[in-house]
């Protein structure tokens, strides 16, 4: 028996999860794998699928036939050796266990929900296989929404308000439409006192720095 090649002959080796039946989810999946795989020269993708029912032989066409489309819309693989397994079990233990047996160095499950770090994995495959893997674990999904940028916008003056501000010597700040309607002008938004005079002669900064005689 020979021996086992160095560390450093080891290809880079990846398993894929992908589910038949929940296509979107599998389809992140494996978009992710096949962009990893493909940046890795030599690289070895093992593509699972675990069947619930009996397992049997044209699943494995529908396998290929699926990864082909999905290889060909990235502009092919070439230089990777992809491999196609379907087994039956729980999802979760399977797909641990086909990266266990190949050493994979890293597995790719997928998701249909947008990325949450939240309640994201419980209950989920992903959680399952992330428990039990002896290599790192990828879970792709959709890309999340942008959230809508809040962008303060400032409202002119309004002339109305600014002329009885001046006719009142500021007794009056708004015009008599917004003292009343306004949404944002409203009078329980803004709480406003005016004194015309204050005796700043008085006051105690004039008699010193400090206040005191």
């Amino acid at each position: 028996m020979s021996d086992p090649p160095p560390s450093g002959d080891k290809p880079f080796v990846l398993v894929v999860a992908l589910d038949l039946a929940d296509t979107p989810s599998g389809g992140y999946a494996l978009d992710q794998a096949l962009r990893i795989a493909i940046r890795i020269p030599e690289s070895q993708l093992h593509v699972l699928h675990v069947a619930t029912a009996d397992v049997k032989r044209e699943i494995l066409g529908l396998l290929r036939h699926y990864v082909e489309e999905k290889a060909a819309a990235l502009g092919g693989c070439d230089g990777q050796h992809v491999g196609m397994h379907v087994r039956k079990g729980e999802p979760g233990r399977e797909i641990a266990q086909l990266a266990a047996d190949f050493a994979a160095d890293l597995i790719v499950v997928g998701t249909h929900k947008a990325p949450q770090l939240k309640n994201l994995f419980v209950g989920s495959t992903a959680e399952q296989v992330m428990a039990s893997a002896t290599c790192p674990v990828v879970v792709a999904g959709p890309r999340p929404h942008p959230h809508p940028q809040h962008v303060i916008t400032i409202e002119g003056a309004c002339p109305d308000c600014v002329r009885s501000r001046l006719e009142t010597k500021g007794r009056a700040w708004w015009c008599e439409r917004h003292a009343e309607n306004h949404p944002v002008l409203h009078r329980h938004h803004h709480i406003y006192t005016y004194q015309s005079e204050l005796p700043f002669t008085q006051h105690d900064s004039e008699v010193s720095p400090t206040g005191v005689d």
